[in-house]
Formats: C-alpha cells, structure tokens, sequence
C-alpha cells in the first residue's frame, strides 16, 4: 500500500470517527451568560431581543429599561410578534409608567398580573427557540446599580416550549394594561 493510500484512509477513517462530535455539537444549544452591572448583563438582553425575527414574549416583575424598551420597538418595527407581561403593583411607578406606555402606544399587547403576591417572572422567548432567563429584571437598577445574572439558552425549542407554556398561563390571568 504506498504512503498516499495509507493517508487517504487516514484522513477518511479520521473524518467517519469525528463525525458523532460534529453532529452532536451542531445539536448543542449555545448558552451564554452574563452579569449586571458591569459584566455585560443588559447587553446581553438587548442581544437577544435584537435576534429575534419573529416572536417575542417577556415576562417581567421590574420593568423601566428605556433600553429594553427601544429594543421592543425596534423589534416591532422590523416586523416581530412582541407580547409583554409585568407584574401588577410593581410597575405602578411613572418610570414604569413610561416604559409601558410606549409599548402599548406602538400597538404591543401589554399585560399586568396581580393573581400572585408577585409576578416575579423574568424571562424571554424568542422566536420559540431561545429563553432568556435569570435575576436581571428589566429596569435600570439592574442594569446600572444590582448585582444580577443572566443566562441565554439559543436554540433550544423544548425548553422555550416549556417557558412558553408557563408564560401564556400567567398571561392567561392577566389584564390588559391601559
């Protein structure tokens, strides 16, 4: 057999073994993570709300984030489903107040839960495929001033299944916000 022939069932024994880690890891969902305030925590937000191309849903307890609130409008702009859901006496504050009106106004369905002592819920899908998730409450006391987490999960349709179901539960017991 000569070196050539030698090399080339090298080369295809290498490929055929490496094959079950190349398919394993395309199925691998990526996760990310970050931390608030000065680790990346809002951006990191922003990034997955500026990824979605079809579908969002939000769920929050805290929610002032003029930042969150630009990238919900600039997401609606682009064409995106976008729903979001606070808790009822938290946001009841004119910094939430002025988070919440501009969505509303731009014809995003907007809703607040009060059936629990706390709507503390922090999490979004998007397009039915990532969640992001973690203490990072969509305000700015989380981006500039609490220590918070956040962790994104890409591309992982059961799980968004999952936070999907339990989101349109809780949105199921809400009010339209007005």
């Amino acid at each position: 057999m000569s070196d050539r022939m030698r090399k080339s069932i090298a080369v295809l024994a290498l490929v055929v073994a490496m094959a079950p880690a190349i398919e394993a890891s395309a199925q691998t969902p990526a996760i990310e993570n970050a931390f608030a305030p000065d680790a990346g925590g809002e951006a990191l937000v922003l990034k997955v709300i500026d990824a979605a191309t079809s579908k969002i849903r939000l769920a929050a307890y805290s929610f002032n984030s003029q930042h969150v609130v630009q990238a919900l409008l600039n997401a609606k702009k682009r064409g995106v489903d976008i729903k979001v859901m606070v808790d009822a006496r938290r946001n009841q504050r004119p910094a939430s107040i002025a988070a919440l009106r501009p969505l509303v106004n731009a014809g995003i369905p907007t809703r607040t839960v009060a059936v629990y002592a706390m709507h503390h819920d922090k999490y979004i899908v998007v397009d039915d495929r990532t969640v992001q998730n973690g203490s990072f409450n969509y305000s700015k006391d989380a981006a500039t001033s609490n220590s918070e987490n956040v962790l994104v999960v890409w591309d992982n349709p059961q799980l968004a299944k999952s936070f999907l179901d339990h989101w349109e539960d809780r949105w199921a017991k809400g009010v339209d916000y007005k």
